[in-house]
């Protein structure tokens, strides 16, 4: 007989068997007589009036006995049809409830585990019916190592009676922003519904956010209920939309670890451009300094010598290969001065003379260089002359040199 069911499996009724006399039950395991009876909270159940050694069904607890009771019932209430104790035919497993769908075939496996279990084993108990196209979730009442490391429930008796079962955890929902997993709380006969028409299925996190936390009460599954701190739960329910948004997280976080990479790359791509560019800057400056022979305070008398001549500010730029390895002069105008306009070229060097030094005045610190332009000339040329050792300041307009000469 099954004491879940109105007419007890076999036509009888309950009262037909509680507390009647001269009625003889038997476990179907051991033979042994058994008993009916009803717990403080209501739930009808059979009890062995002595425990032989070697039974299963004896040795089951009390909670673990109610908990069996309970899923099938919830089972058969979400319009299942769930049988207690159903073995497989190798006699491999024996499932507490085992519910089976509308062609007849084994669905899922419902189980309560309140004994002690390492993860090892109940990994292998799930693998075995997983093996044998069974689904199966594992129902515990207080925390264990293996709790999360398979399809797992954790839920609470009711308290008094009237009260229902309820998940205390293990049923989980994903927020977007920010993005974090939380609980949520059901009783145990939605929690059953939902996994046996799929509106929740076991989902192991791949978004970075891999804890269950409840923000408000300050907890975390699974945190301190082992010896080890970092135990946490390796997968749980939730509803398939959650599965679909936590894969967009992690195409998201993928995308934004490309961007970062590619920042990263960029970059550095141009911290070395950067360096190349100041080893490029010092290499033609200490060139620039060896050509002309100007040390740093001679060039600060050129420089000022060319602004008052011109009476305005000057930025003397970094030797350009574009100007004769000369240093370019740019006038800041502007209300902010953002606009910098090429007036001149200091210092080129008069062997690497250009068109442009047709059109931009040329800079020199003697008559001795104004010399050697004047030797290089094909066009007029407009060169100023600012001797740093003298103080002189000078404009001149060189001709080319005559074919004759």
């Amino acid at each position: 007989m099954d004491i879940t069911l109105d007419d007890l499996g076999c036509g009888r009724s309950w009262e037909e068997i509680h507390r009647v006399r001269g009625v003889e039950l038997v476990c179907p395991e051991c033979r042994g007589q058994v008993f009916p009876r009803v717990s403080q909270l209501g739930t009808r159940h059979l009890y062995h009036r002595t425990r032989p050694p070697s039974c299963s069904l004896a040795n089951e607890s009390l909670e673990h006995h109610l908990l069996k009771l309970e899923l099938v019932t919830c089972a058969r209430a979400a319009g299942f049809r769930a049988e207690l104790e159903v073995a497989a035919p190798t006699g491999e497993w024996r499932a507490d409830v085992m519910v089976f769908g509308p062609d007849g075939n084994r669905l899922m496996a419902l189980e309560a585990q309140l004994s002690p279990i390492t993860a090892e084993e109940i990994a292998a108990r799930t693998g075995l019916f997983e093996r044998d196209g069974v689904r199966v979730c594992w129902f515990g009442i207080r925390p264990r190592p293996w709790v999360g490391t398979v399809p797992t429930l954790l839920v609470q008796a009711p308290v008094e009676q009237g009260q229902v079962w309820t998940v205390a955890a293990g049923l989980a929902r994903l927020s977007r922003r920010p993005v974090s997993w939380s609980p949520v709380g059901a009783t145990l006969s939605d929690a059953v519904s939902w996994m046996l028409t799929g509106r929740i299925v076991p989902h192991a996190p791949r978004c970075s956010s891999r804890k269950v936390t409840d923000e408000n009460e300050g907890y975390e599954w699974a945190k301190g209920w082992t010896a080890s701190w970092r135990d946490s739960w390796r997968l749980w329910w939730t509803a398939p939309s959650y599965v679909t948004l936590d894969a967009e997280h992690v195409r998201q976080e993928a995308e934004a670890r490309r961007r970062q990479q590619a920042e990263e790359e960029a970059a550095a791509r141009q911290r070395e451009a950067k360096a190349r560019d100041k080893a490029r800057k010092k290499a033609a400056y200490a060139a620039f300094w060896s050509r002309t022979g100007l040390d740093q305070q001679q060039w600060r008398y050129f420089r000022a010598l060319a602004e008052l001549f011109f009476s305005r500010a000057l930025v003397f730029g970094a030797p350009d290969s574009r100007y004769g390895d000369g240093r370019p002069v740019y006038e800041r105008n502007g209300s902010e001065g953002e606009r910098w306009t090429l007036v001149a070229v200091a210092c080129p060097d008069p062997r690497r003379l250009r068109a442009w030094a047709e059109e931009l005045p040329l800079l020199v610190p003697s008559h001795v260089d104004l010399a050697v332009l004047a030797g290089r000339a094909w066009a007029p040329f407009q060169v100023y002359v600012f001797d740093p050792e003298t103080g002189v300041m000078d404009r001149e307009r060189v001709l080319p040199a005559s074919v004759d000469s």
